[in-house]
């Protein structure tokens, strides 16, 4: 008969184990209280874990906060996935995730706070937006440069609407402004990141 029980993992699907546990804890606890107002401790006494493990893994709570930042990033970055979403779908799908309260403070407040809006920049939400919008010439200085500026333009925009909406005291009412608001100012805008200044003015003539 085999053995299914705790005794039959290996040391390295322990370690995974506990990496995830810690990561799961961190997670609910960065998202419910803030960065500032959690302790490693506790985060330690919420998975099980001593606060050993923690410092093995992650190696302080700021890299372990930036883990936790890593987790919720790849959920925008999954959202990013359907190549031939319009700017609209995007800003739902994001809002979506907004509605969150833990995304919300991880993301939105925290991470620029803690790990610096430089981050951003680098970030893989950063790296597979400028794939999604730079089309397939994304080597091309110019077009990078203008696909560069438009995501930060657009995930800043994405961050204080989402917020806004969260703060509003009739949320359904503010999701819907924001929606018309995003599509009006975004949508089919992704189009022009490809194109040539001069057909850009002729678009618009």
């Amino acid at each position: 008969m085999t053995n299914t029980g705790k005794g039959s993992r290996t040391q390295a699907e322990r370690r995974a184990h506990s990496r995830r546990a810690v990561l799961d804890s961190a997670c609910k606890l960065f998202g419910a209280r803030g960065y500032a107002d959690t302790s490693l401790e506790e985060i330690a006494a919420d998975c099980g874990l001593t606060i050993r493990p923690i410092y093995h893994y992650f190696g302080n709570k700021k890299a372990l906060f930036a883990a936790v930042n890593e987790v919720m990033e790849q959920r925008i970055v999954d959202s990013l996935e359907a190549q031939s979403a319009s700017m609209a779908e995007y800003w739902s799908r994001f809002l979506q995730l907004c509605e969150d309260p833990g995304f919300r403070r991880i993301v939105l407040i925290d991470s620029p706070n803690i790990l610096g809006r430089e981050r951003w920049n680098s970030s893989i939400v950063t790296q597979t937006a400028l794939a999604t919008f730079a089309g397939n010439d994304g080597k091309n200085p110019r077009k990078r440069f203008r696909a560069n500026l438009f995501n930060r333009v657009t995930m800043g925009a994405f961050a204080e609407a989402a917020l806004a909406v969260a703060d509003a005291e009739d949320v359904a009412m503010a999701r819907v402004e924001a929606e018309q608001l995003m599509a009006q100012l975004f949508d089919g805008k992704v189009q022009l990141l490809c194109k040539k200044p001069w057909q850009q003015s002729a678009a618009r003539d």
